[in-house]
């Protein structure tokens, strides 16, 4: 490795220790030499890891709060050991939330939840791969070219499937699937479509299960290689790699972050061009980290009116709460009450990241009366750094950290002063109590 850097073997072991500092020549040349990601030299997913260890401590169960210094440490030296402990407190958590039948514990025999939730096992499967499937995401490039579809995606899917697998794509009635959005027979080789999908979710079901039917290999490898914990999690990661690959068919790389970088990232005109939702645009451009070529580093959230986080995604290095709320101080919340608006903000996190992020509501597939459709909010953002490169940024005084609307992770580990909307006192900090006072925020520090 020293000869490859060009350095003595003296020196690496010194930078190995920490003892001599990464060059940025040095960097370049790991870079280059072994294909890294940067933002793995930068320490993006240790400061993650630190901050979830940080949440994870702030539980009252565990007492005092170590110091920063000894996660860091933690995380550095032990990366495996600090895995394994944060899996041990999802399923202290999940048992918190479990009542057993009779009052007593139950089996881990014949329990299903022997470890992390399903939902957090895939999407930390996703994140260790920064939200990108090289396999995958090829694939459907090179499918996408080989179809010669021009304009129209859906046709060229359908006609696919009739030719290659003698399946023929029928749009249903509301009676007829009064439940179901997608349904696969089998016997009579026909996939059926609800009549309430909008052209773009009828395309990317239709795409989702092209994945299925043309790349089933290739997902059961993925699906294998994963060594999921429990058979739900096998399920859920099989179903979330074919709606990767849809995704990736309906707005194929190359084509796509050309796209993405001249209109910079708008995501209506994205949503125009390439016959999607601004749903699948956010989705999308998350999934832009290719080597050769990479996207500006997004995250995304997607939740509903009750604050529930219904997905998220933690590209562009956001320390996402796993365990807790998010804060009330996020513009994302005031989109439901100004549905269809985009909403802008410039927030600053204790740690003096800073970040642009843009909200906005969505409905939910449209079904029959008296059912009401499901309105969510959509939230993407990227550190300021890369606010240049975003329309979202025009007009924006980016470059004043003094703008910034302080914001913390969740409220227990969020050490941000005098704030009115806090919802628990930082386990991070004393608290500063006198009954014969009364403050304008509900918690005062020490």
């Amino acid at each position: 490795m020293a000869r490859d850097l060009g350095i003595s073997p003296s020196y690496l072991n010194l930078v190995e220790r920490n003892q001599r500092p990464l060059t940025t020549q040095l960097v370049l040349k790991l870079a280059a030499i072994y294909d890294l990601d940067l933002r793995e030299l930068h320490g993006d997913r240790e400061t993650e890891r630190v901050a979830e260890l940080t949440e994870i401590f702030s539980d009252p169960v565990f007492g005092k709060m170590p110091s920063a210094s000894v996660f860091a440490d933690l995380v550095n030296g032990y990366p495996d050991v600090v895995s394994a402990f944060s899996s041990l407190y999802s399923a202290y958590r999940r048992a918190q939330t479990l009542p057993t039948a009779g009052g007593e514990e139950e089996s881990s025999a014949t329990s299903s939840h022997d470890g992390r939730y399903p939902v957090e096992e895939v999407r930390t499967y996703f994140h260790a791969r920064n939200n990108y499937i090289a396999a995958l995401d090829l694939a459907a490039e090179a499918f996408h070219a080989s179809l010669n579809a021009a304009d129209d995606l859906f046709a060229a899917l359908r006609a696919h499937l009739r030719d290659t697998h003698q399946v023929r794509v029928t749009v249903l009635p509301i009676h007829a699937m009064p439940d179901e959005q997608r349904r696969f027979d089998r016997h009579n080789r026909r996939l059926f479509l609800s009549e309430m999908l909008p052209h773009s979710a009828r395309l990317f079901q239709t795409a989702a299960q092209v994945a299925l039917l043309n790349y089933s290999e290739d997902v059961e490898r993925l699906v294998a290689e994963a060594v999921p914990a429990t058979p739900d999690v096998a399920q859920l990661l099989r179903i979330a790699l074919a709606n990767y690959f849809a995704g990736a068919l309906m707005m194929p790389y190359g084509r796509f972050i050309e796209a993405a970088t001249s209109v910079r990232y708008d995501l209506d005109v994205l949503a125009g061009r390439f016959a999607a939702s601004v749903e699948q645009v956010a989705h999308r451009i998350t999934t832009l980290q290719r080597s050769e070529r990479r996207g500006v580093p997004f995250f995304f959230l997607r939740l509903d009116h009750a604050g529930n986080v219904l997905k998220r995604i933690f590209a562009g290095g956001f320390p996402f709460s796993r365990f807790g709320g998010i804060c009330p101080r996020w513009r994302v919340f005031d989109t439901f009450a100004a549905p269809g608006e985009t909403l802008v903000q410039h927030i600053g996190l204790p740690d003096g990241v800073r970040y642009l992020t843009v909200a906005r509501t969505m409905e939910g597939a449209r079904t029959r009366h008296p059912f009401a459709g499901r309105r969510v909010a959509l939230c993407i953002g990227c550190e300021v750094s890369h606010a240049s490169a975003v329309v979202y940024g025009d007009g924006l005084d980016l470059g004043n950290a003094q703008g910034a609307v302080p914001t913390g992770v969740a409220c227990r580990v969020c050490e941000v002063v005098n704030c009115p909307t806090r919802a628990a006192p930082a386990m991070t900090r004393p608290l500063k109590l006198d009954p014969w006072r009364k403050n304008t925020w509900p918690f005062e520090f020490a």
